[in-house]
């Protein structure tokens, strides 16, 4: 597949065109037949296909915010989940943005299902199997790279307890970019689990993804007639639904984790503030007994300086005033509740 992306490399067409007329370069698959590299008009491809202009948005790479979808219409299947954006047709699927390493590296395990000689089901289902494989691997690997990290962060956040060193701010240094991406990887994974569902809902959508039975006998399918593919999409959806159960657990114990550190931490910072307090009075206390010796040390003549035993009684009267001061401040704030 590596010479198909060299090659759309090489005959890139020129970005100054105008968007609607650049077309999508895409590699278009069939059993038993190599890999064919093509670029493809929007139009052309609506018209030959037959199916509307607005549909193929789904496999336009340059919409990089579209959301997910599997959109079966009458001649073909329009799936764009994850990575992979593909139009499966009775024969033959298109697989768009070649050049994204992940979809590089999923066409070949593309063609090898397709080529299956054994495989029981008919040539479009092998193509959605093939793709929801992919996607559910894709997130499977992407949880069990995110998940231990995420982890290792929480069980430090949740066991330290020195909340003044480097760990913990270490730790809250990781942990938002690991929640960005695992919120990111939720919506990718809520986006795709919301377009299975569509399709497990509407009867219709699942008998026109019949595409080779309606091609060989004319005949489309009864709405009530699609059960091998609704055992398919279910299969899937359960795994997918695992995805996004443990996404949605993930982000709880995040929220839960952050809940439980703000706590220790207002509660260290209480400490701090009354430990501050206790220094301010003791502060305010100490200047009330200083006032004393302020007094005394002015160069003013009372006669009592005289008296070898003045020092030592307006030492204990200054000292037993700051005592006083300072449980009588602390007595008024306990009674009105502002200090405990």
């Amino acid at each position: 597949m590596g010479l198909w992306v060299k090659k759309f490399m090489r005959s890139t067409p020129n970005s100054s065109e105008a968007p609607a007329s650049v077309p999508l370069a895409a590699v278009e698959l069939c059993s038993k037949k190599p890999p064919k590299g093509t670029f493809i008009q929007k139009a052309d491809a609506a018209q030959e296909i037959g199916l509307m202009v607005r549909d193929l948005r789904a496999v336009d790479p340059s919409f990089r915010s579209q959301a997910a979808a599997i959109l079966p219409r009458q001649s073909g299947i329009i799936i764009h989940l994850a990575h992979v954006r593909v139009i499966v047709l009775a024969d033959r699927v298109l697989a768009f943005d070649p050049t994204n390493p992940a979809v590089e590296y999923f066409l070949p395990k593309l063609q090898r299902r397709l080529d299956a000689p054994s495989h029981p089901m008919p040539f479009e289902f092998r193509a959605i199997e093939a793709v929801l494989v992919e996607v559910v691997s894709t997130f499977n690997a992407r949880i069990g790279t995110l998940i231990p990290s995420l982890d290792l962060v929480l069980d430090t956040l949740s066991t330290t307890q020195d909340f003044g060193g480097d760990t913990v701010q270490n730790c809250m240094d990781r942990l938002l970019p690991l929640e960005n991406a695992l919120n990111e990887f939720g919506a990718k994974v809520a986006q795709t689990r919301a377009a299975l569902n569509e399709v497990l809902v509407s009867d219709e959508d699942m008998s026109l993804m019949y595409i080779s039975t309606f091609k060989e006998t004319g005949i489309r399918r009864r709405i009530d007639q699609h059960d091998e593919v609704e055992m398919m999409l279910e299969n899937y959806m359960k795994q997918i639904d695992t995805v996004h159960s443990e996404v949605t657990s993930a982000l709880q114990a995040v929220k839960a984790t952050e809940n439980a550190t703000q706590i220790r931490l207002d509660a260290m910072r209480n400490r701090v503030l009354r430990l501050d307090i206790f220094l301010n009075l003791g502060a305010v206390s100490v200047g009330v007994g200083g006032l004393v010796a302020g007094v005394f040390g002015m160069n003013l003549l009372s006669g009592i300086e005289e008296d070898p035993a003045a020092f030592w009684i307006v030492s204990g009267i200054s000292f037993l005033t700051s005592i006083m001061f300072f449980r009588g401040i602390l007595a008024f704030l306990r009674m009105r509740r502002i200090f405990y």
